[in-house]
């Protein structure tokens, strides 16, 4: 999701030679390449996962938040879903030369630097697709299946360095998926432990009907052991929700309804999530200092373990680059960089 954030290549073939003119590709070695997406693919591409099954668990709020319109409640899920997967091929765009040319450079050092930590990082094929930012917004990378989707206005903008780490934590989202045992070893490092997938859950109506999916991070089943200052232990979950039970025009922007917070879980003969009627969390975030020990300090974007494992495999990746990264981190915070390296070169 949205982050909140000149090497020449070894091998570099950019032709249409064995492409079609619309379908060009970037050749970083024999095993490994970028391809850009037409419009047709893309929106083949952008409304389909069959990895995380994202369209088969997506709610009925949370596609009328992104298409900006509100159904009947008698409208069928199938309907919306229908209406959503036409307005997310509706959005696809071209890529331009200048595009093109931009990513290249990008994408080759990228791949350079990531062989630096392990030649077994960079995914082997990794789909583009440009999107006019209707749906997400504007500045909402994501990615989906082995595809990063790209924003057209941070295309518009260039910002070489910033679109490199952007592309890094997109590619840790790709690697995760791919490698789920790397995932859970990545995750345990700051304490999170995987409990299957939303299907292990008991969900109350009031919460379920407001859950927003982050296509980079579809499972939430994932659970944290946690203290509260004033109470005692209790195992919880991330979970997105929107603040708002249905679509509001004053709020065009998907970002405006995003609320995260963990949820308390507790297991019996099932996993039951506990929530207010309305589906809100009875956690105090302010009152669980652990929660922010276990995943140390480095980031401020934590809605779900993949996005704190993005933005650290980030930092590691852009520490490999001269001058990359600016940024100090405290003693925990290097010791997970550390561990994280470990597990991605192994």
């Amino acid at each position: 999701m949205k982050n909140l954030f000149l090497l020449l290549p070894l091998f570099f073939i950019f032709t249409c030679k064995s492409q079609p003119q619309n379908n060009p590709l970037l050749e970083l070695s024999k095993d490994h390449k970028v391809l850009f997406l037409n419009v047709k693919e893309s929106g083949e591409a952008i409304a389909k996962d069959d990895k995380e099954h994202f369209f088969s668990l997506i709610n009925k709020l949370d596609m009328s938040i992104q298409m900006k319109k509100n159904y009947p409640s008698e409208t069928p899920r199938s309907k919306i879903l229908e209406d959503y997967k036409a307005h997310l091929k509706a959005d696809v765009l071209e890529f331009s030369k200048e595009d093109m040319d931009f990513i290249n450079g990008v994408m080759t050092e990228a791949y350079e630097l990531s062989n630096k930590v392990s030649t077994n990082i960079f995914p082997k094929e990794i789909k583009l697709i440009k999107v006019g930012g209707n749906h997400y917004g504007d500045g909402a990378y994501y990615t989906r299946e082995n595809c990063i989707i790209i924003p057209k206005d941070q295309l518009a903008i260039k910002n070489r360095k910033g679109f490199l780490e952007t592309m890094f934590h997109e590619i840790s989202h790709i690697y995760t998926r791919y490698h789920p045992e790397k995932r859970d070893q990545l995750y345990e490092l700051i304490g999170f432990k995987n409990t299957g997938n939303r299907s292990n859950l008991l969900i109350k109506d009031g919460l379920n009907n407001r859950i927003l999916l982050n296509p980079d991070g579809v499972n939430f089943a994932y659970k944290i052991e946690l203290k509260e200052m004033d109470g005692g232990p209790f195992t919880a979950i991330p979970i997105i929700v929107s603040n708002e039970t249905e679509y509001k025009e004053n709020k065009s922007d998907f970002f405006e309804y995003i609320h995260f917070s963990l949820y308390k879980v507790r297991y019996r003969h099932s996993a039951r999530v506990i929530s207010t009627p309305e589906g809100d969390s009875t956690v105090d975030m302010d009152n669980i200092p652990d929660f922010f020990e276990q995943i140390t300090d480095n980031t401020g974007y934590i809605i779900h373990p993949d996005e704190i494992i993005a933005d650290n495999f980030m930092y590691i990746m852009m520490r490999e680059k001269k001058d990359g990264l600016n940024q100090e981190f405290s003693v925990a915070g290097v010791e997970l960089l550390k561990n994280i390296k470990t597990i991605l070169k192994n």
